[in-house]
């Protein structure tokens, strides 16, 4: 299959797959996605600081300090951001800066939660001593914590910085939202389960069978479906739920037919991830972004 991709193709395909950008964008999207859900008022800083924040945190986890499994699981990718480093560190430059005039504007409390999400990345990046890195030693915990993480800064931080109530509606979505973004972790993990075996890594998903862990992404896709039904009795606009809720319904089909390990179909179930983006722009067509 791969030899019969143009050079031109896999080029941009590259891009898109290896570049930390697109996954500052699934970012947004989620952040959006919050916006038009609970209806709370859109903050452009909050949007461009979380784009460059995770945007950073991704490219420092691909080129400042890659982890040795990446050798196995990334080859790809290493080549590419081995032969990109000079436009990455530029990029880096630019988001750092972007970043922090963001940043320099957000409310205290956002600032505060947002510190602290940049904390657990920071367990998933840097070593400690002997420790290694102390969020890849979890097991079943890992993606639990990775895809709380997400869960937690695409739904808390707009209401903060909204300077809204954290309502039952508030920690619905964030639940509704962990268990849509867990999937696509617990894929990651099985993917990347031959590199993690040769560095010592023992991840809970790399001990199953690729049939087990799409088994285990369906269940959880499915309570995905069900806690937008249970969100959508608690907003003004339930329409919006069952829009979010076709996310979670391409993911189902994602799980049985795309290749978690092939990088090509991993660009596929981020970019599904990033599905609010959808819900933000029929929130849009409807009015619901004054």
């Amino acid at each position: 299959m791969a030899a019969s991709i143009s050079k031109g193709s896999v080029k941009w395909w590259a891009v898109l797959a290896f570049d930390p950008l697109p996954i500052g964008g699934i970012a947004v999207a989620l952040l959006l996605g919050t916006n038009a859900l609970l209806h709370v008022s859109v903050s452009l800083p909050l949007l461009v600081s979380g784009f460059c924040g995770v945007s950073l945190i991704y490219l420092a986890d691909r080129a400042a300090v890659p982890s040795p499994e990446d050798a196995t699981n990334h080859p790809e990718r290493r080549r590419w951001v081995r032969s990109h480093r000079g436009w990455l560190v530029v990029e880096a430059g630019l988001l750092m800066v972007a970043g922090g005039r963001g940043l320099v504007v957000l409310r205290p409390e956002t600032l505060l939660a947002a510190t602290g999400l940049v904390g657990l990345a920071g367990l998933h990046l840097l070593p400690l001593g002997d420790m290694g890195r102390p969020l890849k030693s979890l097991r079943i915990a890992k993606p639990i914590v990775v895809a709380g993480t997400w869960a937690v800064g695409a739904t808390l931080l707009p209401v903060l910085e909204a300077g809204q109530p954290l309502t039952p509606a508030t920690w619905a979505l964030m639940g509704y939202r962990l268990v849509f973004i867990l999937p696509n972790v617990i894929l990651a993990d099985w993917a990347d389960r031959r590199g993690d075996r040769d560095v010592g890594i023992s991840s809970w998903a790399g001990a199953l069978t690729g049939r087990r862990v799409r088994w285990g992404a369906t269940g959880l896709l499915c309570l995905a479906i069900g806690g937008a039904i249970a969100v959508s009795t608690m907003v003004q606009r339930p329409l919006l739920l069952w829009v979010d809720a076709g996310g979670a319904v391409l993911l189902l089909a994602a799980v049985w037919t795309l290749a978690p390990d092939h990088p090509r179909d991993r660009l596929v179930l981020d970019v599904l991830v990033a599905w609010p983006f959808v819900t933000a722009l029929v929130a849009w067509g409807i009015g619901v972004f004054e």
